[in-house]
């Protein structure tokens, strides 16, 4: 019966049982009816005694507070004093190291912290390992912070997109992987910036933008820079399981128009399924931008521009290494790369010239990457790497020093201290018709972008 009451009928009827205990004056009386509600509810006969009398349960009686339940407190304040002390100018050592420290301790703390009583030497000296990480965990930072969790994915949409758990067998460009890169710091906490990496599973070409946290409309914003900047039309894109890829605004936006992108997503906690963006991820962002935290909005538009004139570096003056076999011979794994490793446009200008003998195509590719010297667009992304970074540290120190215009300590960084800019992006921005105001390595041009979505 206890099992079937609700919590209302359980208060409704302790209320009337109360009533009736405290008419009831006799032992033997009063006995009886204590077996018959613990038949009715369930509860043990010394919690139900104290639930009769107003002791427990609501509306008990006014004043009462309840004894504290469990062993009494053994250290006082100045023994957790001690403790605290003693751990935190010890570079906050585990329970099990401090706890052999103290003896080696104690007399200099005495030396600058005055005499301890004998009482207090023999608590410091008598807690266990275990005791001290329980003592000291409120004092630790994060202590009670509930952690952040990512966003969830759509379910519903996540039945609309199947998993791809079989390997890689693209014969033409257009197939993508991509993922995202937390510049968090290692703090996962408020707001930051993002890297959404997406590559080309033919060619290698990889495209790499920032996104102000990771929610589906800035997440969908990169990947419209990114598809703004391939020499292909896109087929298909492959994601993991988060909800910053699958949710309705992306959905829609890669299947709602002509011909629709195909989405497929990996197996939940096999990151393998995605191994070429996550080899990318490193050497295309954290090699560039590291682990530090970047979390200063301020900060998009420089890395915006440093990652679109990274990629071109990359994918135009460094080469790879593509697989071009895979396969099992009983227990071991046969693979099988390019004897010679080519850039990912170099590949398509080959894919075009030889394989879809698309002459204007490659052509386009080949007088876009003549646009670009790499030991100039290297310097250039030195410089504003070397910007991004003194922004950084300017921004850190305005906001503890309580400043609250940003932007005019943004505004000199970003005005005076780079003015030079490669001769090969200033004649791109001159000759491309493609967004000639604020691209400044902008891959491919016009020509190629038409030749790409008619093949």
């Amino acid at each position: 019966m206890a099992r079937t009451m609700s919590q209302a009928t359980r208060d409704e009827y302790l209320e009337m049982m109360r009533d009736r205990y405290r008419r009831y004056t006799g032992k033997a009386a009063r006995t009886t009816l204590l077996s018959e509600f613990c038949r009715a509810s369930g509860h043990e006969r010394k919690y139900a005694n104290k639930l009769l009398r107003g002791l427990r349960g609501p509306n008990r009686k006014h004043g009462y507070i309840a004894k504290k339940r469990g062993r009494k407190k053994i250290y006082d304040k100045q023994v957790l004093s001690v403790l605290f002390t003693i751990w935190k100018h010890s570079e906050q050592p585990c329970g099990k190291r401090l706890m052999p420290m103290l003896k080696e301790w104690l007399p200099f703390y005495e030396n600058h912290h005055g005499e301890l009583s004998d009482e207090t030497k023999e608590d410091v000296l008598a807690i266990s390992a275990a005791q001290i990480d329980r003592v000291l965990a409120p004092k630790k930072a994060g202590y009670g912070m509930r952690k952040r969790r990512p966003p969830k994915a759509n379910s519903v949409i996540k039945a609309l997109v199947p998993i791809r758990a079989e390997s890689w067998n693209a014969k033409v460009p257009g197939w993508l992987e991509a993922d995202t890169v937390a510049h968090c710091g290692g703090d996962m906490s408020e707001s930051f910036l993002w890297s959404l990496t997406a590559t080309d599973i033919f060619s290698g070409w990889t495209e790499v933008r920032p996104s102000w946290n990771r929610g589906q409309y800035s997440v969908c914003e990169a990947f419209t820079e990114i598809e703004k900047n391939l020499p292909f039309p896109i087929l298909g894109v492959d994601t993991d399981n988060g909800g910053e890829f699958l949710n309705r605004h992306l959905h829609r936006h890669f299947t709602h128009r002509t011909k629709p992108v195909e989405m497929t997503r990996s197996r939940p906690y096999h990151k393998n399924d995605q191994a070429h963006v996550e080899q990318k991820n490193s050497t295309h962002v954290r090699q560039l931008l590291g682990h530090d935290r970047l979390d200063h909005e301020l900060l998009m538009k420089p890395a915006f521009e440093l990652l679109e004139a990274w990629c071109v570096w990359r994918n135009c003056f460094t080469v790879s290494f593509k697989q071009i076999e895979h396969r099992r011979e009983g227990s071991k794994t046969i693979r099988r790369h390019e004897k010679v490793p080519q850039t990912p446009c170099e590949r398509l200008i080959n894919y075009y010239r030889d394989e879809v003998r698309d002459e204007d195509h490659a052509k386009a590719l080949e007088v876009w990457r003549a646009l670009h010297d790499p030991f100039e667009l290297k310097a250039w992304i030195e410089k504003k790497l070397t910007q991004i970074w003194k922004l950084d540290r300017a921004l850190s120190l305005a906001e503890s020093e309580g400043e609250e215009d940003l932007e005019g300590v943004a505004d000199p960084i970003l005005k005076g201290h780079l003015r030079y800019a490669p001769i090969a992006l200033q004649n791109w921005k001159q000759e491309s018709p493609h967004h000639p105001e604020t691209d400044t390595t902008n891959p491919p041009n016009q020509d190629a972008t038409k030749s790409s979505q008619a093949a």
